[in-house]
């Protein structure tokens, strides 16, 4: 064997061995969501975790996380909008929190099929949507194809067109994805969720949630397929396809985001006639210790408008 196919077989090795030891998981979604407060649901891709509060009878508000944090970092909110008189639910997506890992791709159809068919499994007819980062990509294809079963849409810095994160970029390396995915980008990931306030004990719960969803099987797999698939693509079709059905809708973003480009928000925000908008600074994770402000601000624009 020549020296130089000896390094390379070497090399290989090497990096075979860091692969193997940098991996995390270590139980199933079942496994971790079995001590939880949490509902689930069997869907037709899997079982989805979800909670469920507030009167039933109560118009209903559905919070959908991003692309990172699940549902758990979303609590803050419940309280304010259980007090506007909502039923709230809150649900994990696929691949994160405590809902299945699934086999198939994390695209952007199958999350529109999973809140889809949570709704149906809750008997839920309409819906408020609030959607955050990630989320808002969603609520805007939820929007768009199913427009009969939502009253009004809230945006708190939505992806639109891609995201200037640089995990996106390494993520969609060729051939070395799935190595950079465990031994970089993960690590990238769980240091990023470390921007919501540790200090604070909720805070503290949330990323201590967070960090240990990584433990689940096949959330590699999953994140690594949101990064390579359709589910970061173009929305602004859905928000024209929104707009043309009349929805409305409230945006609340930060002019300095460094994750969401303004400039694509601003273009989705162009598409809608009559949109209520709030501008901030504070970058993607503006909205830490402003959650009662937030919810207040959609609560007051959804009675104005009558949506709720």
């Amino acid at each position: 064997m020549s020296a130089p196919i000896l390094i390379l077989a070497l090399a290989g090795v090497a990096l075979l061995v860091v692969h193997i030891r940098a991996n995390r998981e270590t139980i199933t979604a079942t496994e971790f969501r079995e001590d939880s407060v949490y509902d689930t649901a069997v869907l037709s891709d899997g079982t989805t975790a979800f909670r469920d509060l507030g009167p039933r009878e109560a118009p209903v508000l559905v919070i959908i996380h991003g692309a990172t944090l699940g549902s758990v970092a979303y609590e803050e909110y419940y309280e304010p909008f259980l007090q506007g008189g909502y039923r709230v639910v809150a649900y994990d997506e696929y691949g994160r929190g405590f809902s299945d890992r699934i086999r198939i791709p994390l695209d952007m159809d199958c999350m529109r099929r999973q809140l889809l068919e949570l709704l149906d499994h809750l008997q839920v007819d309409r819906a408020v949507l609030y959607g955050i980062s990630l989320g808002g990509a969603i609520a805007a294809r939820f929007g768009a194809a199913h427009p009969d079963r939502v009253t009004a849409i809230g945006y708190q810095v939505p992806l639109i067109r891609g995201a200037t994160s640089p995990l996106v970029a390494i993520g969609r390396i060729p051939l070395l994805n799935r190595f950079l995915m465990r031994v970089l980008l993960t690590p990238k990931m769980i240091q990023r969720g470390e921007a919501v306030d540790v200090d604070d004990p909720r805070g503290q719960a949330v990323f201590d949630h967070f960090r240990e969803q990584f433990s689940v099987i096949g959330t590699e797999k999953g994140l690594l397929s949101m990064l390579t698939g359709d589910l970061l693509g173009d929305r602004l079709a859905d928000h024209q396809a929104i707009a043309r059905a009349g929805t409305p809708v409230q945006f609340a973003y930060a002019t300095d985001d460094p994750e969401i480009a303004p400039a694509l928000v601003e273009e989705a925000i162009a598409a809608y006639s009559e949109p209520d908008v709030a501008r901030y600074t504070g970058g993607h994770f503006f909205s830490t210790g402003r959650q009662t402000e937030l919810a207040g601000k959609l609560l007051a624009f959804l009675k104005q408008d009558g949506s709720g």
